[in-house]
Parts: structure tokens; sequence; C-alpha cells
């Protein structure tokens, strides 16, 4: 059981983010659970109790959620680009924004990274070239299945997908978010067309850096039609898992520089650095090891930083102190505590978590972790 010590005197200050102001710099960061149902990915009253269990955060970041049919390649994730998406989400919001908390979607694409099992339009998965991506993508609750050979988005292809992603946006300000962020980082499509061992192309989306970034900033661009500046945000960076198609070379570096530097002409609510937590020895990120991302990279960004990645509360306090972020967001102790902010706040253990219930359709490990004072009989199926 983990005891938080060190007083958490940034983490617990009302913060402005944009336009909106939070009543503390912690963030409950997105976190794959597989609750929404397969026929439809339309979030339910499940996942709403759990959301709403978690809104003492200043800040929430949904799960993944998708764009359209094409971009889905997670078994169980939910949607956001139908009217029945709209009325599960409504009740979410709704459900957080009444006990003080503001909520943004990560509006999410997969791209290459999925399943024909997976993608709604009978096509398969498409990503920036016909390249497998070599990675293994949850189909069922207790299945996975490798990626197999993409199909190359055509010019139209790419063009539909700026077009989901403006649409998603539409539909997740008519259901009451708070904003919206851009998954543009770790194996999914924007990383995917910044992997030159991937992005094979020769048009205008591949070569040079600015090309294989082209996509993330026409996306950006799209959903700013629909949104104000600060209410939009990107998770980006150059982590990865380093496995299968996904490794760092020569360029990652100067890559993530560009886009970090890039971003910083929009005015957007927020970035999402990710601290690395893979092994990088021998990898061209060595440099960039735990915190160091954070002092290389994250200083290149302007704007209001979202530290995330393996941090307890004790270490965020002092990154935060240090001046390497300004919020702060926690994983795996929200999924375990749906009190988190309280805990922090009275230096209370943690709850233990249970990784059996991460994945999987039922409450069991996803809204049955008790609050302080609180005593229940956890039942382990």
């Amino acid at each position: 059981m983990t005891t938080l010590t060190q007083n958490p005197r940034l983490l617990l200050e009302p913060f402005r983010f944009g336009d909106l102001t939070l009543s503390n710099r912690i963030v409950m960061a997105p976190l794959t659970r597989m609750r929404a149902p397969a026929a439809g990915a339309v979030p339910n009253a499940l996942m709403r109790e759990y959301y709403q269990q978690r809104a003492s955060a200043g800040l929430i970041i949904t799960e993944g959620t998708f764009v359209s049919d094409q971009a889905r390649g997670w078994f169980g994730a939910p949607g956001v680009y139908t009217e029945e998406h709209r009325k599960g989400w409504q009740s979410i919001t709704d459900a957080v924004h009444a006990e003080g908390s503001r909520i943004i979607v990560q509006l999410w694409h997969q791209g290459a990274v999925s399943n024909k099992a997976l993608v709604g339009t009978g096509r398969g998965p498409l990503g920036p070239s016909a390249v497998d991506p070599e990675q293994l993508v949850h189909t069922g609750y207790n299945n996975t299945e490798l990626t197999s050979v993409p199909e190359a988005m055509t010019l139209d292809d790419i063009r539909q997908t700026v077009a989901d992603f403006r649409h998603a946006s539409q539909v997740a300000r008519d259901a009451g978010f708070d904003g919206v962020q851009i998954q543009g980082g770790f194996v999914y499509l924007f990383q995917q067309f910044l992997q030159q061992n991937l992005n094979l192309r020769t048009d205008a989306y591949g070569g040079s850096i600015e090309n294989r970034a082209r996509l993330l900033f026409e996306v950006i661009e799209a959903v700013l039609e629909v949104w104000p500046s600060q209410r939009v945000g990107v998770k980006a960076g150059p982590m990865m898992p380093e496995r299968g198609g996904f490794r760092s070379g020569s360029s990652t570096l100067s890559t993530s520089e560009y886009i970090y530097r890039r971003l910083n002409d929009y005015g957007l609510s927020h970035l999402m650095v990710m601290r690395q937590l893979a092994d990088l020895k021998g990898t061209p990120l060595q440099p960039l090891a735990g915190d160091d991302v954070l002092h290389r990279i994250g200083k290149l960004y302007e704007g209001t930083r979202i530290i995330n990645a393996g941090i307890s509360a004790t270490h965020a306090e002092e990154l935060l102190q240090q001046g390497l972020g300004e919020l702060a967001a926690f994983g795996r102790d929200y999924i375990a505590n749906p009190d988190l902010v309280e805990r922090i706040r009275v230096h209370a253990p943690l709850n233990e978590q249970r990784p059996e219930g991460y994945y999987g359709a039922t409450s069991s490990g996803y809204t049955d972790y008790p609050r302080l004072g609180q005593i229940v009989e956890v039942q382990y199926v």
C-alpha cells in the first residue's frame, strides 16, 4: 500500500486552464478500460458512474475515443461520431459537471494499429503506407491478435480522416464536453505518419519532417474550426514502445522538437508530455530517459504542459515545483482510487491495484474500489 508523504502544495492549487478554472492541478489521465459495448461503442451507465466517482479531479481526460468506424482498433472502446454516442457522453459530462469537475474527450484514430475484425467499414486498417506495424491489438476482453499489413491511405482517405476529426469534434461539443485532446502520440495514426519506416510515401505526407507532420496539423486546424483554441490540446512526443515498427531513429528527436515548437503557433489549451518508461539504453532517445524528456523537450512548448506517465503525487509535486509542467496526470492511481484528490490532500494510503479488472465488461475492478472510510467486500472473479 502506497502512502503519500510530501506536502502537495501546487497539486491542490486552482489553475487557469485556457478560459476555464480548474479546482486543482490533478488530472485523470486517459485510460482505456473496455467498458463500452462492442456493438455500437456507445458510452453507458457504468461508464457514467466510473467518471462521476473520479470527478474531484481538476480535469478528467476521457479514455481514447474513436472519431469514426475506420478509426477503431480496440475492442470495447467508445466512439464520439453518432447521435447515440452524443447522448451517451452527454449523460457523463452532465454527471461530471454536477460534481464540479471539467472533462475533455481524447480524440483517437488507431490507423494501422488495428485488425480487420475491429474496423467497422469492411476495408480493414488504413495507414500511411502498406507496412505492418507489428503490434498486438485487443480484439476481445481476453484476446489479442497481431496487426496485419494495412492499406495505404489515398489522398481521399486522408481528406476523409480530417473530416472525421472535425465531425467528432462537433459531436463532442454538442455532448457537453469542455474541450478535446487529440491523441497525437505513442503508436497511433499520427505517430505512424511520423515514423520513417512506416511512412514510405513520396507525396505531400511523406519524406521531410514537415510532410510527415502535415496530417497532424491539418487535423488540429480542422478541430479549431469547431472549438476555440483554448479548448483544444494535443498529446504528443517521441516516446514509443521500441518494438515492432515503432523504434526511434536518427530523426525522432528532431521531429518532436519541430512539432513542439510549431504547436506554439496555435495557442492551444495544453500539451500532454509523456515521460519515457521503456528502456532507452542504446536507442537514439537514451538522453530522454525518465524526466529528461521534460527537461529537454517539454521546455520547447510555451503553453500549459500536462506531465504524464508513471508519477506519484510526491514526484509530481517535485516536477511542478521545478517548473517542468503545470498539471500532473495520474493513470493507474485513478483506476484504484476514485477519491485520489482527497487521498493526496490528507496523505492517505492508496488502494492496491487489481490488474485483473483493468479490462472487462463488469463493475469489478472498475467502480467497486472503496473510498476513504468505506469498507466493502470485494469479490474477485
